[in-house]
């Protein structure tokens, strides 16, 4: 069942959608990766700073007062998409102030491990700018196949 317009409402839609008009073009054509920037639609920049600290392995005495912030789930990723997702991820993740996220790359199966869960470590290293440390998270957040990353403080500049 619809229901008809008032002319108030009518008259309101019309003011909303007098400037709308409808595209030439009948397709919409996807981006070629199908894949948007988080860092590009929210103009995030990481500042190019220098830094000396290297990304560690987190142990679990480290791990006891963890409060999950955010969490990405890299499920269905290729390695060129889901390190990009990452990165964007963790890039959002300073400028919310989150401390502490979990990546999920799940464990693959006993035949075919996942390749994303064998890659994210190595991403990881590559982005001290972003990440000070990461562990595999606890079972019941994933074990194996997901990981606590404890992010960067965001740099405060003077």
């Amino acid at each position: 069942m619809t229901k008809k317009l008032t002319p108030q409402d009518q008259e309101l839609w019309a003011s909303f959608t007098k400037d709308v008009h409808r595209t030439k073009c009948d397709k919409v054509i996807p981006e070629e990766s199908g894949f948007v920037k988080a860092s590009e639609k929210l103009q995030l920049p990481v500042p190019h700073v220098k830094i000396t600290q290297k990304v560690v392995v987190l142990h679990a005495n480290e791990l006891r007062n963890v409060r999950i912030e955010g969490r990405i789930d890299l499920h269905g990723f290729t390695q060129v998409l889901g390190e990009q997702a990452l990165r964007d991820f963790l890039k959002n993740s300073i400028y919310k102030d989150w401390r502490w996220v979990i990546v999920i790359t799940g464990k693959g199966s006993p035949g075919n491990p996942s390749i994303l869960r064998e890659q994210v470590p190595k991403w990881l290293q590559s982005m001290p700018e972003l990440v000070t440390g990461y562990a595999f998270a606890a079972p019941n957040d994933g074990g194996a196949g997901a990981f606590y990353v404890k992010i960067r403080r965001k740099l405060r500049f003077k």
